[in-house]
């Protein structure tokens, strides 16, 4: 008998394995920063990550602990993370950055996990390696990360955390691999809450009255170049949808003129809109500005064009000449000799005062004298200060900083330092934002403040540059624009039109009410409103306030059922409520429409085999499922017809038989037989 022995294969550790991860990721991928930088506990990754409108040129991952804090000046105070899980936490980002790149500060979120983690098992005394991850080391690190922060940070903090496992557990790097989730509850959509305190949330994100007078006076009376330039940039925000970083990189030739025949009038009318490049991956496309609003945005788009027109200038010479520094004509002499008086510098550097100007060349390690600099150290100096993405506006292959309609000059329009007309800059979002709303507790105050306006009652106006941009759906919202317009006309998936819906049940009741008044309802509901005659036994007005109680938003459309004087009789039967009504073209309750005739089908399917089996009662069952299909079948059929024009408040016949309403149609139509 031949005996084999059985030699089993070589176990791989886990450390092994981490080990094996981190020398690939270091020898391997060349992300964030150059290789031999990698030992640095702080990295400078500026270049990596692009945000449009934004000119940060300075993005710093501090690989320190969770206790450490980062100054205003990019300065860590702290201990860096414990060597066993920094080196971890390395290749941990440049890995994921390298795969599945995200913006910095969600970057910034996968170390801070990483962190949390490695605070946990200090606290916990045990030995900070991350193949020794288990499941109360997790736990402690989602505590950890609850400290100072709110609901819905601490969530995503809690997501991340989690991330970190699963990545882990893919990976076979831990000694003894575990199943786990952080159990953090996900914060209440906020765009779904009623109430009193939801009503203010949603108030909050929208300008008020005062707001948009005190805006206006401004974009009508301001002297200076700051309020001049960013209150044309309201202008153009206030009458189309678009985000802010997306109307600070409008091109030059961003104006559209058209005509198009008036569906109204049938007449021939002219059209003007603003060509924009969306974000969020979206196509290019025009964003037609209303009618009432043409005026103000063609003369904001004028004042834009003329205030920037000397930095585009600028912006061309600069790129004809890469390398070179910008000289105004009558200093040109001073090239040959590569010598320039430092007196002559005011009309290079911006600085009026010598002694300010020879500072500030020090600051920049220029070589010079007491009269003089040298021009060949100058202008490295000067061009390092240029935006990153100089040549190419935020990143576009094809848009240039001279083809661009919003571009200034370097520190144009700031209140201490001078312009510098040789260098560009860019109007970015955090500029814009804090024009609007002020800046360092007060010290830098809003233009509301600089010009004393207030809110009716005296309080700070406070609107933000994404205020307009919610406003503006509301009010599309409210109008009955359908969501697929709207979610065009925004730039944006359809999906995300919830989040910028401010529009309150109070104001879907009164929306419905005005339908009945304007005559774009209809319905048997609405049918007793519209009865002509000199005996109306009552009048329409106390009709409608009678017959509609309340706006609830439902799945199947808007529910108008007076619970103030009887509980629902339907039971959640919303389909065949005579109550439920819905709006003509809105594309969120076909589409939930469609499911349900989709469902119902099955069920319907699944009935009739029952009844084929001869089950009891399944006959009733089938009556239910069929009655269910119709109505949703006729749903669909009002979405789809033509004649009935969008935004048209509908409701069908043919509901159930407990409003009172519904019998009396009844009651008239068994009259009309006899």
């Amino acid at each position: 008998m031949n005996i084999h022995t059985l030699s089993p294969d070589t176990q791989v550790l886990a450390r092994d394995r981490v080990l094996e991860f981190i020398r690939l990721v270091r020898e391997e991928i060349t992300a964030l920063i150059p290789s031999e930088q990698w030992d640095d506990d702080e990295w400078l990754v500026a270049g990596d990550f692009s945000e449009k409108s934004k000119n940060y040129r300075l993005r710093l991952l501090a690989f320190y602990n969770c206790d450490a804090t980062t100054s205003s000046q990019q300065v860590v105070i702290g201990d860096p993370l414990d060597p066993q899980i920094k080196e971890f936490a390395k290749a941990y980002i440049r890995y994921s950055h390298s795969t599945s790149p995200v913006r910095y500060q969600n970057t910034r979120m996968r170390m801070n996990a990483v962190a949390f983690i490695e605070g946990a098992f200090r606290k916990l005394g045990q030995e900070p390696a991350i193949e020794r991850l288990n499941i109360v080391v997790l736990n402690e690190a989602i505590e950890l990360a609850r400290h100072g922060v709110g609901a819905a940070r601490h969530y995503q903090l809690a997501a991340s955390i989690q991330a970190v496992h699963r990545f882990c557990m893919a990976r076979h790097f831990l000694d003894a691999p575990f199943p786990w989730r952080h159990g953090v509850q996900k914060p209440k959509d906020g765009s779904e809450a009623i109430g009193a305190a939801a009503k203010e949330r949603r108030d909050r994100k929208l300008p008020t009255p005062e707001a948009f007078h005190a805006l206006a006076h401004v974009f009508r009376t301001s002297t200076t170049f700051i309020d001049r330039l960013y209150s044309a940039i309201s202008a153009i925000g206030v009458a189309i949808p678009i985000r802010a970083h997306e109307l600070l990189q409008l091109r030059l030739d961003c104006e559209v003129e058209g005509r198009v025949v008036s569906p109204e009038t049938g007449e021939e009318v002219e059209t003007y809109g603003i060509r924009v490049w969306p974000g969020k991956g979206n196509s290019p496309q025009v964003k037609w500005v209303p009618t009432v609003m043409v005026s103000v945005v063609r003369e904001a788009v004028r004042r834009l064009r003329s205030m920037c027109a000397a930095a585009r200038e600028l912006a061309a010479w600069c790129e004809k000449n890469p390398g070179q520094l910008w000289l105004p004509e009558h200093l040109q002499c001073y090239r040959e000799s590569d010598w320039i008086p430092i007196g002559a510098l005011t009309d290079v550097v911006g600085y009026l005062d010598p002694s300010a100007i020879r500072q500030r060349l020090r600051n920049l390690n220029v070589e010079q004298t007491f009269e003089s600099a040298r021009l060949s150290s100058l202008a490295p100096a000067l061009l390092d200060l240029m935006p990153t993405d100089f040549p190419n506006f935020n990143g576009y292959r094809d848009q240039r900083y001279s083809e661009t309609l919003i571009v200034l000059f370097h520190n144009e329009g700031h209140a201490q330092r001078g312009t510098c007309p040789a260098l560009l800059d860019k109007a970015t979002v955090s500029k814009f934002g804090c024009w609007l709303s002020g800046h360092d507790n007060g010290k830098r105050p809003s233009v509301f403040e600089v010009h004393g306006f207030t809110e009716r009652d005296g309080s700070k106006i406070k609107i933000t540059t994404h205020s307009f941009r919610h406003w503006l759906n509301t009010v599309a919202q409210f109008k009955g624009m359908s969501d697929l317009d709207i979610a065009k006309w925004s730039g944006r998936d359809i999906q995300q039109n919830k989040a910028y819906n401010h529009v309150t049940s109070e104001e879907v009741l009164s929306q419905i009410k005005s339908a009945l008044d304007d005559g774009t309802a209809n319905g048997p509901m609405f049918e007793a409103s519209r009865i002509q005659g000199p005996n109306r036994p009552v009048d329409p007005r106390d009709f409608v306030e009678a017959q509609i109680g309340s706006a609830l938003v439902t799945d199947v459309g808007i529910c108008v059922h007076d619970y103030s004087l009887l509980p629902c009789q339907e039971h959640g039967d919303c389909v065949g409520c005579s109550e439920n009504v819905f709006a003509k073209g809105d594309l969120r309750h076909r589409e939930n429409i469609q499911q349900r005739l989709n469902l119902a089908n099955v069920q319907l399917g699944h009935a009739l085999e029952a009844m084929g089996e001869e089950f009891d009662g399944v006959d009733r069952w089938v009556e239910a499922h069929r009655r269910n299909i119709d109505r949703l079948q006729r749903m669909l059929a009002t979405h789809d017809d033509p004649s009935i024009r969008d935004g048209t408040i509908v409701s069908l016949a043919g509901g159930s038989r407990d409003n009172e309403v519904a019998m009396a149609l009844r009651d008239r139509a068994r009259e009309d037989e006899d």
